[in-house]
């Protein structure tokens, strides 16, 4: 998901120190002065720690992961409804489908009305949603539960989807950057985009505009692997990118 695995480094790492200056954050997690603040307001909005002067500190009362998942979710909540809803309008009867652990691609399984479609995922909350879907056959994907990042992951889960067959997948994504493409911060989750990609006859990925212009470590595809779906108009200076908007 996102937001998340930030997030969540971020709170693990000021219950160490108990607080941390901007600076300090920008060293520890190898981000920008703008995107630490940005997370930080967001942050404090949620009631997942106090601001102060050039920083922030956590609260006294830990926040369960569950609300971590929750607040991601709620953040921009209304542009990933948007999205999630043009995204299902792709879907045909008798599609089989994987969705990934994006809140985004959270959001697009309210919107699923294509009859007899298979679903394969490895988010952790959108299973509960899924099994709410009498209409819609489920596969979750085995491994260990990794709930600061919303996935499952197992040692042999790419192995298991490079055996499988997608007429459509919806991915989530950390950035996307003119010259590195698609771009994650966890390896393990640009490994298995890599493997659901391969294995696709579309792919399609879900990104509200704050995602654009944005690189993370790790690139798990060029920016002609698939197609984005996003929430406004933005400027993004290659036009190798394929943009659906919602």
């Amino acid at each position: 998901m996102v937001l998340i695995d930030r997030w969540m480094k971020i709170l693990d790492y000021l219950n160490e120190h108990n607080d941390a200056s901007i600076d300090d954050m920008i060293k520890q997690f190898n981000i920008s002065k703008s995107t630490i603040r940005r997370d930080l307001i967001a942050m404090e909005n949620r009631k997942l720690l106090k601001r102060t002067r050039g920083g922030a500190q956590i609260l006294k009362e830990e926040i369960p992961t569950v609300s971590i998942i929750n607040n991601v979710l709620n953040y921009n909540k209304t542009e990933k409804i948007k999205i999630g809803k043009k995204a299902a309008s792709l879907i045909k009867d008798n599609d089989f489908i994987f969705i990934d652990s994006g809140s985004s691609c959270y959001y697009l399984i309210d919107f699923i009305t294509a009859k007899n479609v298979t679903v394969v995922t490895n988010g952790i909350v959108h299973i509960q949603k899924l099994l709410e879907r009498s209409d819609i056959e489920t596969y979750i994907l085995g491994g260990y539960a990794k709930p600061n990042a919303n996935m499952i992951h197992g040692e042999d889960t790419e192995k298991k989807i490079a055996s499988m067959n997608f007429d459509i997948a919806f991915l989530g994504t950390m950035g996307i950057d003119p010259d590195a493409g698609f771009t994650t911060a966890l390896l393990f989750d640009g490994e298995l985009k890599k493997a659901v990609i391969k294995s696709s006859k579309a792919c399609y990925i879900l990104a509200d505009n704050s995602k654009f212009n944005i690189k993370k470590f790790y690139t798990y595809c060029s920016l002609s692997s698939a197609i984005a779906i996003t929430d406004s108009k933005v400027q993004f200076n290659n036009d190798t990118l394929k943009i659906i908007y919602a």
